[in-house]
Parts: C-alpha cells; sequence; structure tokens
C-alpha cells in the first residue's frame, strides 16, 4: 500500500520511442510503470513508437496526423506525469522520438514530471540521458525528475525483460526518488479539459496559418505610404 494518498489514480503517459516488438526500451518502460504502480494508483496510456511510428510519416502540421496520433499527443499534453525512454543509436535518440515531441503544444507541459530512460548498446552512451532527454524536456519547461534509469543489452534476457538486479534497483530509486513529486502532480488543476480545448484552438490556428501562407501578401506586411 503506498504511503502516498490519492485522491484519484495519478494519470501518467508513458512513452516507448522503440521501433521494434518486442523492444527493450517498451520492457524498460513497462518495468518503471509496473514498480510505481506497486507504490500508488495510476491510470496508464502508454504510446508505442513501434505501433505508431509509421504514422507520423511526414507531417509538417499537427492536424495532418491520423487521429490515433493526435490523440496520443492530447494524453501527453493531459498527463499529471510522464515516463519517457528512447533508444539510442550512435549516442542519440531518434529523430522520429524528437520529431513526435515537436507537436506537442509547448505550454502543456510546464511543470510536469517527467522520468526519463533509455536503452543502448553500451554503458558509453548513458549520458544521453543528461545530454539529450534533459534538454528537450526543458525546452517545454517540464520538470524532469532527479533520477532516469539507462539499460544496456547485457541488462536483458533474449526475451527482453530486464534481469539486472542493478537496473532493478535503478527503478526503485527512481520511483522512490519520484514519488514525493509525482504526489503533488493531480494539485496543478484538471489539465484535460483546459489542454483539449488549447488544442482545438491551435489546429484552428494552423488553419488560418496555412490560408494566410496561400495569399501573395500578407496585411501586416503592407509597406505604408510615407508621402
Amino acid at each position: 500500500m503506498s504511503i502516498y494518498t490519492q485522491q484519484k489514480p495519478l494519470n501518467i503517459v508513458a512513452v516507448s520511442g522503440g521501433l521494434n516488438n518486442p523492444s527493450k526500451t517498451e520492457s524498460l518502460v513497462q518495468a518503471i510503470l509496473d514498480e510505481l504502480g506497486q507504490a500508488t494508483p495510476i491510470h496508464v496510456h502508454f504510446i508505442k513508437f513501434s505501433e505508431i511510428g509509421h504514422l507520423l510519416g511526414g507531417a509538417i502540421y499537427r492536424n495532418q496526423l491520423p487521429q490515433r496520433v493526435q490523440d496520443d499527443l492530447a494524453a501527453v499534453e493531459a498527463a499529471d506525469a510522464l515516463i519517457v525512454g528512447t533508444p539510442v543509436y550512435r549516442a542519440s535518440f531518434t529523430g522520429l522520438f524528437k520529431h513526435f515531441f515537436d507537436f506537442v503544444e509547448q505550454t502543456a507541459l510546464v511543470d510536469v514530471p517527467v522520468l526519463l530512460a533509455a536503452s543502448g548498446g553500451s554503458d558509453r552512451h548513458a549520458l544521453v540521458l543528461e545530454h539529450q532527454l534533459r534538454p528537450l524536456f526543458s525546452f517545454f519547461q517540464a520538470q524532469t525528475l532527479p533520477i532516469g534509469v539507462y539499460a544496456t543489452d547485457r541488462d536483458f534476457t533474449p526475451e527482453y525483460t530486464i534481469k539486472s538486479e542493478h537496473i532493478q534497483d535503478r527503478i526503485t530509486l527512481a520511483v522512490a526518488r519520484a514519488l514525493p513529486i509525482l504526489e503533488w502532480a493531480p494539485a496543478k488543476g484538471q489539465r484535460a479539459e483546459v489542454v483539449k480545448a488549447k488544442t482545438e484552438q491551435a489546429n484552428q490556428n494552423l488553419g488560418i496559418n496555412k490560408q494566410i501562407e496561400q495569399d501573395d501578401v500578407l496585411p501586416s506586411a503592407a509597406i505604408p505610404d510615407l508621402d
């Protein structure tokens, strides 16, 4: 039983940037969810790039995305907290991962707690948490949690489940350090309805911008008659 009393389950959105199925990254994120779920009631919306990666395509505007992806973005924007994990390739996370978050409404994640995780081939890429993921969510003014989790290939079984006691201990520590912060997450207000309204307004604005781009001259850019 959790020592933290919640009137309602925490609204947790988990994001896995792994494109394969099965995926080490998905397994790592799920292990963090399992640990958190043992400590406090949670409601989970799990976004898996192994399922939606091909839907992102070459979209430039949010309203060009399939409804499923738009619903996932709305879930991110309405979350009490995020757990995000990504695979690492050549010391960097995937461009598709960043492309997804480029569509997130910038102010929606202000002060939202984010627990960071990543998986890679070796320990050499462990600093991706600090050098790339943390700055990405700092751009949104999100509250990245103090302890992240990085796992390598040797931490998983051939079936992609976690076998390393060290990684499990790290997950336990990360969740323990996160709980005092997550306890206050719902107190920031009912985010879902507010964000939904903002998203609808943003989509309307994108439609207006698209129309403006089709005009030959912007009215605001008209040259005044100095005479």
